[in-house]
């Protein structure tokens, strides 16, 4: 049987190499959808088709674009703005299993490489004094094993009290730990984190430990932009136990702005945040979970998400609030999960790019009980 497609209005042209596309305002009618692709029998595209001709759907519209005798191609995943590389002329150095690199003061410091160390990167502050609030830059530096490659910490060994550590930049550098890659607490505030890579070694196996790369619990006004987060891994004797390890993590009261990150390979979520949060062009792929599990208010621009385990995003709580621009789905699973937890919770999707997506259902879990709004493209295939 013939598809036959009705087309009205003027048509938009659209260029692309490889391939004939042609568009539409309106979404062409497919009367056999059992057969590859759309036959058309009577329809007026620009540039015109004869009758005949098979095309194939691409992403939504308006305008509405399709392939002619070919399947539109995969989407390429977004490319990552190029990561400055670290700068380093100093000699790589051993600090032992149970040894620190540096304790950052007021300025500029790094341009070190440490083979070995426990926790690499200390910001703690003995007694509050007059530079507390200085700004503090820490560049051109590589860990190569360590618990935590950056972290804050008490006041001293002998108290659970903590100064806030604000005004601080991380740039050009590359870290391995088994732990936390950057660790952020106790009301810090005001950091720029940019140009790394962070990569998990190991798998922990305690339900205890929640592994992370970058993980923030009291922390506000967080830039993350220019980098790659990856490996962070649990694994658990007891499958029924959830194995919590994620490549960046947000709690609530922290607030973060995030672009132009390539997060990959970590067993829980992506990105895992219950903070205020800001998103463009991110790339998520490979996680045992959720790509980007949501607990309050998130904005988005471009979210990238390609084979997660469970869907490619959470809702996880009702308090979520989630806007997002486009979403680019590879590979199965549900676009949208919502948890018990996030019945009443909402998500506004204005497009989507579902040229690599193999799901079979847009949403699962409790759905129907959630605001849940899909744009542009966020349609099963016909």
């Amino acid at each position: 049987m013939l598809r036959y497609l009705t087309a009205v209005s003027a048509l938009v042209a659209c260029a692309c190499t490889a391939q004939t596309i042609i568009t539409s305002p309106v979404r062409l009618v497919d009367n056999s959808p059992k057969t590859p692709g759309i036959i058309i029998a009577n329809a007026k595209t620009t540039p015109s088709v004869k009758k005949g001709a098979r095309v194939f759907e691409c992403e939504g519209g308006p305008p509405w674009r399709y392939s002619v005798a070919v399947p539109c191609p995969a989407p390429a995943a977004p490319i990552v703005t190029a990561i400055a590389a670290a700068r380093i002329t100093t000699a790589a150095k051993d600090y032992g299993g149970s040894g620190a690199c540096l304790y950052p003061r007021p300025g500029v410091t790094g341009n070190f490489w440490a083979t070995r160390a426990l926790d690499c990167v200390l910001f703690r502050v003995e007694k509050p004094n007059a530079w507390d609030q200085s700004p503090r830059t820490v560049q051109d530096f590589r860990i190569d094993a360590s618990r935590e490659g950056i972290t804050t910490q008490p006041r001293s060994a002998k108290t659970s009290a903590y100064t806030p550590i604000n005004n601080v930049t991380l740039q050009r550098f590359e870290i391995t730990s088994r732990k936390y890659g950057i660790r952020i607490r106790n009301g810090s505030s005001n950091w720029v984190i940019q140009d790394f890579r962070i990569t998990g070694s190991g798998i922990n196996t305690s339900p205890g430990d929640i592994p992370g790369g970058i993980v923030m619990d009291g922390a506000t006004n967080v830039t993350i932009r220019r980098g790659e987060i990856s490996g962070f891994k649990t694994v658990l004797a007891d499958p029924k136990k959830y194995a919590n390890a994620d490549c960046m993590a947000a709690e609530r009261g922290d607030s973060l702005t995030a672009t132009d990150l390539y997060l990959h390979d970590c067993t829980d979520g992506g990105i895992d945040t219950k903070a205020t949060t800001t998103l463009d062009r991110i790339r998520v792929a490979n996680i045992g979970h959720y790509s980007y599990r949501f607990w309050a208010i998130v904005n988005a621009g471009t979210l990238t998400s390609e084979n997660p385990g469970g869907a490619h995003i959470q809702i996880a709580a009702a308090s979520a609030r989630v806007k997002i621009k486009m979403l680019v789905a590879i590979g199965p699973k549900a676009l949208i999960h919502v948890d018990s937890k996030g019945i009443g919770g909402e998500a506004d999707v204005e497009a989507c790019d579902l040229r690599g997506w193999t799901g079979t259902s847009l949403t699962s879990g409790f759905a129907a009980r959630a605001k849940i709004t899909l744009g542009n493209g966020c349609a099963l295939p016909r």
